[in-house]
């Protein structure tokens, strides 16, 4: 995840509440995405320029810039190839976040990440990840 040096989201209408991240390298290139739900409290922590990801037993607080640059208000709104830089990346082992969180900040960001669970978009059928494109 270190070598995360800009994400970029997308959220489309009708989503609910689930967008899409993609984390970039420095030379531009996709190393992972994602498709996350986010509850109000996760959205706040975004336009404050945070995000968590996790994986096996880490969590990840992004610190990304140009947050201003996000829709303002309620997490409903569409979210068009929004791109900020990561200035910082924390890891943190899930055992043990709650003594080793840095600052307030990235405490409640994974309190937020991980009490994020609304029921319409956490179920395994929205965690699959596939887009539906209308062909006309």
């Amino acid at each position: 995840m270190e070598e995360i040096k800009f994400i970029r989201i997308n959220k489309n209408r009708g989503w609910r509440g689930l967008a899409e991240l993609y984390c970039i390298d420095k030379d531009r290139d996709k190393v992972t995405s994602n498709v996350f739900s986010f509850s109000q409290a996760v959205w706040n922590d975004m336009q404050c320029g945070q995000v968590v990801l996790q994986d096996g037993d880490t969590y990840y607080v992004l610190h990304f810039d140009g947050a201003d640059k996000l829709p303002k208000g309620q997490r409903s709104v569409l979210i068009k190839d929004f791109e900020g830089k990561v200035t910082k990346v924390n890891k943190y082992s899930k055992s043990t976040w709650m003594k080793d969180a840095k600052d307030a900040r990235d405490y409640t960001c994974i309190w937020d990440f991980i009490k994020n669970r609304n029921n319409h978009t956490t179920s395994d059928w929205n965690c699959i990840g596939i887009r539906v494109v209308p062909i006309i």
